[in-house]
């Protein structure tokens, strides 16, 4: 409303804290200007407007976040003016699942937190937020059993996932340096008085695993940006999409896949909930396809196709052994007594008049 061009913050760094105090005397200005309901609404509408080029869920955040903050200051649009302001549509940014020699060469560019990091979001299909939520007891290092608890889950509710054997000796590899990382980084990077959490796996922000990520997918050549948004084609949420692709083609059902990404209804009981170790055995029977280095085993059905084979062929050898066998022990018999050969060529006669051969 005042025409700032930037966000003015509380000291110059680019990380540093808005300027609160700042915000409060323009907004208390704005709100003690005489304005009323339709004012306001005049606002709101032409500041969406104006964003209408951002992602219907950014304006639909947009919005909510104004009309809430004018209602804590005694402020209340009419409900049938707000429904009148539309935002909505489809999805603004082109993304998409990365490819495994994708992965291995952002993988191979990444430092060991980082790619313990990616492993994680690839092989459990968390979203972002979540990997960096989970701390050290939610993870059951010996069976690769992941607890996202309610607090960091999007959806609210808490869950259970699965970590590939794979992404596992990578996990427990950070696991190890993560004490010397922890104590290396506080030395340089924060005051004295703070204390970090290190029941965090990942103690990053989000901001900085994200420059972090965006870095080596520079490195890789692989920071293509969406023309529409700016965004990554590669943004650190793909890693998810990953998951949903190659779980499914490695054998496991859509309801299990479901139940792990912690979509709305399979968590909330709308759907059949399976038990933990139905989600298991689906897990573990597909997950060598959201393996990326590790090489996966056979196809199942072609194992079950070279048996059936293998099988028929034993069958076809043991035949061929029954009739040399028997041939063994008619020429030792022929070979006893005449008598024994007519005895055979009678017998021949026989079944040839009676199947009709002659």
């Amino acid at each position: 409303m005042n025409d700032e061009p930037d966000i003015k913050r509380a000291t110059p760094y680019i990380r540093s804290p808005v300027d609160i105090e700042h915000y409060d005397t323009l907004a208390l200005e704005y709100l003690n200007n005489g304005h009323d309901e339709y004012d306001f609404a005049d606002d709101l509408r032409d500041f969406l407007r104006e964003k209408a080029a951002s992602a219907p869920k950014s304006l639909e955040s947009y919005k909510a976040a104004i009309i809430s903050w004018l209602a804590e200051n005694h402020v209340y649009l009419p409900a049938e003016m707000t429904r009148r302001l539309k935002v909505g549509g489809k999805s603004l940014t082109r993304d998409r699942a990365p490819t495994l020699e994708e992965l291995r060469h952002i993988l191979n560019h990444s430092d060991l937190q980082l790619k313990a990091y990616l492993l994680v979001l690839t092989s459990a299909g968390m979203r972002p937020g979540e990997g960096l939520g989970i701390e050290w007891p939610d993870v059951d290092l010996v069976t690769g059993k992941v607890h996202i608890r309610r607090e960091i889950a999007k959806s609210g509710e808490p869950r259970d996932t699965f970590l590939s054997i794979e992404a596992l000796e990578v996990l427990k590899q950070w696991q190890t340096y993560h004490p010397a990382y922890a104590e290396k980084i506080d030395s340089y990077t924060v005051p004295v008085e703070f204390t970090r959490d290190t029941k965090r796996v990942f103690p990053l922000s989000y901001n900085g695993v994200r420059d972090k990520y965006g870095r080596v997918l520079e490195k890789c050549g692989l920071d293509e940006k969406d023309p529409t948004t700016g965004w990554l084609v590669l943004r650190l949420h793909v890693m998810r999409k990953f998951f949903r692709t190659r779980l499914p083609q490695g054998g496991a059902s859509v309801d299990a896949v479901e139940q792990m990404l912690g979509h709305e209804g399979y968590c909330g009981g709308a759907y059949v909930r399976l038990t933990d170790e139905e989600i298991e055995t689906a897990y573990r029977g597909a997950e060598s396809a959201l393996w990326i280095f590790k090489e996966p085993p056979y196809n199942k059905e072609d194992l079950t196709r070279l048996e059936r084979e293998n099988q028929a062929l034993r069958g076809e050898l043991a035949g061929i052994q029954r009739q040399i066998t028997m041939m063994n022990a008619m020429q030792a018999d022929v070979g006893a007594t005449p008598e024994a050969l007519q005895r055979l060529v009678d017998a021949r006669i026989r079944a040839m008049k009676s199947s009709g051969e002659i």
